[in-house]
């Protein structure tokens, strides 16, 4: 069990450190660095075997139901590219944004799963 909790949390720091790249050329990397830094640590605690189940409750709380918010603010579906990674329009920012709310609020759960399991 150590060496799944060590391999999905070395994958998951990998995967939320490149979010967190990429939100520097966000219009609000104010809000979405913090948010990415946060899953980033949390992934390099269950990494390490320390993870605190009660702050990834919180953590999937919060994040599951932000990526709600915002799913249900877009005004039509137009997908998640279009020529390219640059946003080109609100509708494709708010669905990016969900999603990646949701991809941490799955890890958040994962993690939960594997402590309990110890």
């Amino acid at each position: 069990m150590r060496n799944v909790q060590f391999i999905l949390g070395g994958f998951f720091s990998l995967v939320f450190l490149l979010f967190t790249y990429w939100q520097f050329n966000d219009p609000d990397p104010i809000l979405w660095v913090p948010v990415y830094a946060t899953a980033v640590y949390t992934a390099l605690q269950a990494m390490r075997g320390k993870t605190n189940p009660e702050l990834l409750i919180v953590l999937f709380g919060l994040s599951f139901f932000a990526g709600v918010q915002l799913w249900v603010e877009m005004t039509a579906w137009e997908g998640f590219l279009t020529d390219g990674l640059s946003m080109k329009t609100h509708n494709q920012e708010l669905a990016r944004e969900a999603v990646g709310l949701w991809i941490a609020s799955g890890s958040f759960a994962l993690f939960y799963g594997l402590a309990k399991l110890k």
